[in-house]
């Protein structure tokens, strides 16, 4: 049997605090109605007609303690103990016995008040007492009768129903115990249960407040009910009142085909690569429904690194399908332009095959870069302080240093990322955009801002430099690998560079300031975002 916890107690205890209230205030107006129907009586009275000055003592004594008892039961905030109880009950069964004396008996109905003691007392004492209340009452009755039969004031007839009587009490007192005890259980449980719905509903409510992916409530005109912070996270919106732009488009697709696949999209150029997919509360075709909008970057994270397993494998074949015979290409050629019988046409061609094969392997090296690239290891890093620092480190190994000027937009600008991998990034765009600036204005210089996103909380890092920017229809396939739009370049830096950012959950963007300068964007994930770890091994064998 299940043990009831303190808190089960002290409800069962209000409850039979509110009866006891209820039962004393019934005592109350019994004990006046019966003084009523005495005083009022004209000829010949309704009760106490056998002993009236017993009545009317009884009466008033027994209506002056519920008075007395209702003043100290009312404001009573606590339960009271089992003898308190019993002996209320005990002084009913008494002052109850005694008025139906004065009336003559078990002939005059009043016996019938101590079902409802009983039955009280059933109820509001438990065990032994609520038995003891129904076993005095049950021999009060039938030794009263008995008494009233030997003064000659009943017949022995009487002696029946007052058995009877006594009976009755045992059986109501019975009954109404294992009634209670049932409805105990039952609301026990019921409270049991209410709990278990409250706090799941309660982990439900923190769930989904704590997932990731973006969850509202909408009706079929968009307006939206109920939505979770991750949602507001995503849309970048401070509160979602209605769905709007692509959004409302890819929910109004889904309305007319429920088995379309809508499209990915962005709130932003640069803002992160959405995917909505919806779903009916109810199978009613107006009823509410579910939007779920996720962050692709998770998944752009998984196909990165099944990508770079096939890269691995694909390199490999690379290294000994290609690598091999270049070798020897390149080393024939630089035996043949050692000899002196080449004509100066024919050594220039020598140095244009050398320069190729160097830029073969350049290109080779490359690709085998990014396929050997080691699984994430992020850290959580304040960027601030370590861009002052990494730029310092920079500018000491450059030929000629660098002007890299670092703006904050504020302090504790925290991000979670692969800090060695972050710098294979850096490298490549301070590289590319001190070039640039240095071929426009004759100085190398660079600008980088960081910066929090609203209301997304998300840390951005803008390299924005001096030169000429990218043509806008070259935008495009600016990430794209082997473009370049130089005659030297291999076209995987950039590549390179998107790819470790995706794996970390961050995005490379090109854009231009509000100036129209060059600006490389980066936009990191949230800093309490967990990666995920890399279980895809690449072949590294060259």
């Amino acid at each position: 049997m299940a043990h009831s916890t303190p808190i089960e107690l002290n409800k069962a205890q209000q409850e039979n605090l509110s009866l006891l209230k209820i039962y004393t205030s019934y005592r109350v107006l019994l004990s006046l109605a019966l003084l009523l129907t005495f005083v009022l009586a004209v000829n010949t009275p309704l009760v106490g007609g056998l002993k009236p000055v017993l009545f009317i003592y009884t009466v008033s004594i027994y209506c002056l303690l519920n008075m007395v008892n209702l003043a100290i039961v009312l404001p009573k905030k606590t339960s009271f103990g089992n003898q308190f109880l019993f002996a209320n009950f005990f002084t009913d069964v008494v002052a109850i016995l005694f008025l139906a004396d004065a009336t003559g008996g078990i002939i005059s109905g009043l016996g019938i008040f101590l079902v409802i003691t009983v039955a009280a007392a059933s109820i509001i004492l438990t065990g032994q007492l609520a038995t003891l209340i129904a076993a005095i009452a049950s021999l009060a009755v039938i030794a009263d009768t008995y008494r009233l039969v030997t003064q000659q004031h009943l017949d022995m007839t009487s002696l029946l129903p007052a058995g009877l009587m006594g009976f009755a009490l045992f059986i109501i007192s019975f009954f109404i115990q294992n009634l209670a005890q049932r409805i105990r259980k039952a609301q026990t449980y019921a409270d049991q249960q209410q709990a278990t719905v409250t706090q799941l509903e309660q982990l439900n409510q923190l769930i989904v407040q704590r997932m990731r992916t973006g969850i509202m409530l909408s009706n079929q005109q968009g307006e939206i009910k109920i939505h979770n912070d991750a949602a507001k996270e995503l849309l970048l919106e401070e509160n979602i009142s209605d769905l709007s732009g692509d959004l409302l488009t890819r929910f109004t697709q889904w309305q007319q085909q429920p088995h379309f696949q809508t499209p990915a999209f962005r709130i932003t150029a640069t803002g992160p690569e959405l995917q909505a997919s919806f779903s009916r509360l109810t199978e009613a075709q107006d009823s509410d429904s579910l939007i779920f909008i996720e962050d692709n970057r998770r998944m752009t994270q998984r196909a990165q690194q099944i990508k770079l397993a096939s890269l691995g494998r694909l390199t490999a074949s690379i290294a000994h399908e290609i690598r091999n015979p270049l070798g020897a290409i390149s080393h024939a050629s630089q035996l043949l332009s050692e000899s002196e019988k080449l004509s100066a046409a024919d050594l220039r061609l020598s140095e244009i095959i050398q320069n190729h094969c160097s830029r073969m392997n350049k290109i080779i090296e490359n690709i085998m870069l990014l396929s050997r690239r080691h699984a994430p290891r992020p850290e959580k890093k304040e960027l601030g302080a370590w861009l002052t620092q990494y730029i310092k480190e920079y500018q000491s190994m450059a030929d000629t240093e660098p002007h890299i000027q670092l703006i904050l937009d504020s302090k504790n600008l925290y991000t979670t990322i692969d800090i060695s991998q972050l710098q294979q990034v850096l490298v490549n765009l301070f590289d590319n955009g001190l070039r640039y600036s240095q071929q426009k204005t004759g100085k190398a210089s660079l600008t980088l801002k960081v910066y929090i996103t609203k209301p997304s909380e998300l840390v951005i890092l803008d390299i924005i430099d001096d030169g000429d920017g990218v043509d806008r229809e070259r935008e495009e396939k600016l990430f794209e690998p082997f473009f370049t739009t130089e005659a030297t370049g291999t076209g995987l830096g950039l590549y390179l560079s998107r790819e470790l950012c995706e794996a970390n959950q961050a995005r490379l963007d090109y854009t231009r300031t509000s100036a129209g300068k060059s600006c490389f964007r980066i936009s990191f994930s949230h800093p309490d975002r967990r990666l995920e770890p890399d279980n895809l091994t690449t072949n590294n064998n060259e």
